[in-house]
């Protein structure tokens, strides 16, 4: 009854690749239990038992250690840096960098991991022992993949707990600059409560979506409601995403913003050197925003002899209350670096019992660099076309570059998307991993793409002639 009614709910919500996940999962535990009496058993006792030669000789590799000590340099290097001045900015490149590393030397690893290994058992013929023992060729591979991903889950996981102990320890240094008006981080309190959470971010409401230009002096406004559910311990942040109408410079200097109660002087009005094509926050002190109401936001362009502020109506103001702390985002974001790193074990695992050791190891990156290039480019082909057409520096008939975002799209569905959620570092800027996304990339990438890449080479490893 209560797997029914979750069901019910999410199907409320159109989470169906999160529903098919959780019964992919039921129906293998089912068939497994289902399996004749004493053949299951004995199976996952024999891939459990290649699985833990596989972490083994993963763990005796000089590769791993030489791979674990590169990638603890930089996040080292990155705690003694002075980053921005702050610890905000410290933390998060801390984090930046450490999650980088995983990815980056992570994905190495394991490509490298499993397409040796199968390989080179064949070239020396101690595959043939194994192909003459009554085991399922696909279990060799399987419990070949098994190992070297709980490899990958090791490594990821000790780099990212040893960033967690950083970041934990960035507040004992002091910072070279004052905290940033924009991030206030002085302590860890300060650091958690701002820096390193994620916030749900509403819209302002009966808002139209376009673009709007700001001439020199002129304002715009607006209206944001506060309801019980944003009156806590936790401080409100609000969220800006502003342009002008010099598109090449970093910043937008001089901007105005007011922030109060709607009828009440502002209780925020500062102005600040905006960052141009990147969100920004300003927190709202809880003592100031402590009772229901609506929130009057006022973004004002600067003076004559400044670029004019180019904003959309709609999404230039979001106002954010807590998502996740810390430590879920940190979870989050392992999660889906161990998604990656499966993929790549199962996949890779599954051609090298075909394919030589090189080959089986550029298919690995290829597949890495395939998905990252699609995802980029689709990312670079959305990026500021509505301000851009807006001030007219693109055509108005984008028929080609729809064309173009729809193939890379469908190119995107048969390789694996490594940005899937955003990514494991997008909780650094601030966007929730929501966990039903996560469900859905470890049913789409982790179930469907894995296995339609992994399946073809374990057929042909089934046919191949090893050990008869």
């Amino acid at each position: 009854m209560i797997l029914a009614a979750l069901t019910e709910a999410a199907l409320k919500e159109q989470h169906l690749a999160a529903i098919l996940l959780v019964w992919f999962i039921i129906g293998v535990v089912v068939a497994g239990l289902l399996w004749p009496r004493g053949r299951g058993r004995k199976l996952a006792r024999q891939v459990f038992a290649l699985a833990s030669l596989g972490f083994r000789e993963g763990l005796r590799l000089k590769t791993l250690w030489t791979v674990a000590v590169i990638s603890v340099i930089p996040v080292l290097l990155a705690y003694f840096s002075s980053a921005d001045g702050t610890h905000a900015g410290r933390a998060r490149l801390i984090l930046n960098i450490s999650l980088a590393c995983a990815e980056l030397l992570g994905t190495s690893l394991i490509v490298l991991l499993a397409a040796f290994s199968v390989a080179r058992e064949i070239e020396s013929r101690i595959m043939h022992t194994l192909g003459a023992k009554p085991l399922p060729r696909w279990s060799i591979l399987l419990g070949k993949a098994l190992g070297f991903w709980a490899i990958d889950v090791l490594f990821v996981g000790g780099l990212l707990l040893f960033s967690a102990v950083l970041v934990r320890a960035v507040p004992l240094r002091a910072e070279s600059i004052a905290s940033s008006a924009l991030t206030p981080s002085g302590d860890w309190k300060h650091l958690t409560r701002n820096a390193l959470v994620t916030r749900k971010w509403d819209l302002p409401a009966n808002v139209e979506d376009t673009t709007l230009e700001l001439h020199p002096g002129e304002c715009f406004q607006n209206r944001f409601t506060v309801g019980p559910e944003h009156i806590g311990e936790n401080e409100l942040a609000m969220q800006f995403f502003l342009n002008s109408t010099y598109m090449f410079s970093s910043e937008v200097p001089g901007v105005g913003l007011k922030v109060g109660y709607e009828g009440e002087k502002p209780f925020i009005d500062r102005v600040v050197n905006a960052p141009q094509n990147h969100t920004f926050n300003i927190f709202l002190p809880r003592q100031e925003v402590s009772r229901p109401g609506t929130l009057l936001v006022s973004v004002i362009s600067p003076s004559v002899d400044q670029p004019r502020v180019v904003l959309w109506k709609k999404f230039s103001m979001q106002l954010g209350s807590v998502a996740d702390g810390f430590c879920a985002n940190l979870f989050k974001a392992f999660l889906l670096l161990v998604l990656q790193g499966w993929f790549l074990a199962l996949v890779v695992t599954g051609w090298s019992g075909v394919l030589s050791f090189p080959v089986a190891a550029a298919l690995g990156l290829l597949l890495v660099l395939g998905g990252e290039m699609s995802r980029g480019a689709i990312e670079l082909m959305q990026s500021n076309q509505v301000v851009a057409k807006d001030l007219g520096a693109v055509s108005t008939d984008q028929d080609l570059a729809k064309k173009v975002e729809h193939v890379l799209n469908n190119i995107l569905l048969l390789l694996p998307d490594f940005r899937v959620a955003g990514g494991p570092a997008t909780f650094v800027e601030g966007y929730v991993i929501s966990g039903w996304t996560i469900a859905e990339a470890f049913f789409w990438m982790g179930v469907v793409r894995c296995l339609g890449w992994a399946l073809p080479g374990v057929l042909l490893f089934q046919a191949r002639e090893v050990g008869k």
